[in-house]
């Protein structure tokens, strides 16, 4: 037996109850609200090399250039992602420092260290986060490093975000 539902711009889905004996009831809770399946999402990089980094001291890096900006949500003078769209969200970030004795990336939420990942030994770091954002939120990406630079390296270096679902 198969329960098939259609709608006139969503596609079709099919639902197959097992063909056994005794009672084929399929439950489906109700949706008390409307899952957003669209928002934004960004891709951005550095410009050029960014020299005179303080070491051993979070400095924001100056992700400038844009790969893609879905909605126009990440700003490339301040360095900002405020998506406006609350939910759930990808981040990605990445960066190529000088040094390859300390290098930390970190995800700053409204203006504070949120989340961050290290990297020992090598140059290049990166760290991939899930991050719920109200409407309000904003992200920036930080990096630390023993070094004095981080590289521009569209390769190694960037800043992205996809929103995943709502919240």
């Amino acid at each position: 037996m198969a329960l098939v539902i259609k709608g006139s711009s969503s596609g079709q889905v099919t639902v197959d109850a097992p063909a056994v004996a005794g009672t084929n009831t399929l439950t489906l809770p109700a949706l008390t609200k409307t899952i957003a399946t669209d928002g934004p999402s960004f891709s951005a990089t550095l410009s050029a090399d960014q020299t005179g980094v303080s070491s051993s001291t979070f400095t924001k890096v100056a992700f400038a250039t844009e790969d893609w900006d879905t909605d126009s949500k990440y700003d490339v003078s301040n360095y900002r992602f405020t998506p406006t769209v609350a939910g759930y969200y990808q981040f990605n970030i990445g960066i190529r420092c000088n040094s390859s004795t300390t290098n930390l990336i970190a995800l700053y939420k409204n203006g504070s260290i949120w989340k961050r990942g290290t990297g020992t030994g090598q140059q290049q770091t990166q760290v991939s986060i899930i991050a719920v954002a109200d409407t309000d939120d904003y992200f920036e990406a930080f990096g630390f490093t023993t070094g004095s630079q981080f590289t521009n390296n569209s390769d190694d270096t960037y800043f992205q975000a996809h929103f995943i679902r709502s919240a």
